[in-house]
């Protein structure tokens, strides 16, 4: 289980109503020591590629114009192998959000968006993350990227409008957590202005401080179960449909399709909603909800209006309903 390192932290509390997990994600997510390998340099210069990446990050006078990260990503080559081209260098800058992720994240990350809103603030270009968006499957709820900002995390510039616009989506800060491997450049600037947070430790990292981190996880698994767990789902609804006839089946696969799935997906906590046809008479409709919370919600206050319009459409004796509630919460 995690293990709370605040005083007077109600970790259930917490992991219950979270509602946006953001993560960083070079470093936390993506394993960007791969990224020295692909440009042929050992895995122990890692330290020198984070010091002339901070060097590029931060301009040592205010008035110093944005750099991308793809230039900066380029400059940096250009020190570890000097020897190489100017193309072969932005190449490799362009192709970071190519780099392969660890082991744990996208299982991690296909369980969690089942159950919250899935962000990341990074430190990247606006390219790199719709490379990740595209190989984790899945778009973002919430992205936040230094080119947007104009600005480098751990910077006050960077963080404070980071977090703007994470209010400018609805989101409260009693309902986030962020999630880091690194405390100087996400734990504790972003704990600092009220965020919650956890610690994911990652090869290469150093312990954080103790005031940086509310949170504490093994692995990104461990984070994805827990909060899973908290948040008791995801849950998958099922319900099977016998017509009375072909011709009564013709009209109830019609409208399901046409309307009554489309009006299931639009219903609050819902993830979505599938039509199977079992045989010529016989369908299971399956609605997968975000938490159980969303699938009680639905139950009392969706299913009775669209249980009215069946009833609208179809005779008692033309559908027999049978309805079952399975969890589907992922041990991977």
């Amino acid at each position: 289980m995690a293990a709370p390192s605040r005083q007077g932290l109600d970790e259930a509390k917490l992991l219950a109503k979270v509602d946006l997990v953001t993560f960083d994600c070079f470093g936390t997510l993506v394993d960007w020591a791969k990224g020295l390998t692909t440009l042929g340099v050992e895995a122990t210069r890692m330290p020198q590629f984070l010091a002339e990446s901070i060097r590029l990050q931060r301009p040592s006078h205010r008035g110093a114009p944005f750099s991308s990260y793809r230039d900066v990503l380029t400059k940096v080559g250009h020190v570890l192998r000097p020897e190489l081209d100017a193309a072969r260098l932005s190449s490799w800058a362009r192709a970071f959000g190519e780099l392969p992720f660890f082991d744990d994240t996208v299982a991690a990350l296909r369980l969690l968006g089942g159950v919250v809103d899935l962000g990341v603030i990074s430190n990247c270009d606006v390219v790199h993350q719709l490379d990740v968006e595209r190989r984790l499957g899945r778009p973002w709820d919430l992205c936040v990227t230094a080119e947007e900002l104009g600005a480098y995390k751990p910077t006050d510039r960077a963080w404070d409008a980071a977090i703007a616009r994470v209010i400018a989506r609805g989101y409260e800060l009693d309902h986030w957590i962020h999630v880091s491997a690194f405390d100087d450049y996400d734990l504790l600037p972003a704990g600092a202005r009220g965020v919650r947070t956890a610690y994911v430790p990652r090869p290469g990292d150093s312990e954080p401080a103790p005031e940086a981190v509310d949170l504490r996880f093994s692995d990104l698994h461990e984070l994805a179960r827990t909060i899973a767990a908290h948040k008791r789902g995801p849950v998958a609804y099922e319900v099977e449909a016998e017509t009375a006839s072909a011709d009564v089946a013709a009209r109830y696969h019609a409208w399901m399709i046409g309307e009554h799935l489309g009006a299931v997906r639009a219903c609050a906590g819902v993830r979505g909603a599938e039509l199977l046809r079992l045989d010529e008479r016989r369908f299971r409709a399956s609605y997968r909800f975000r938490t159980h919370g969303a699938y009680e919600r639905y139950l009392e206050r969706d299913a009775p209006r669209l249980r009215a319009r069946t009833g609208e459409l179809f005779a008692p004796d033309e559908v027999a309903f049978r309805r079952s509630v399975v969890s589907v919460l992922a041990a991977t």
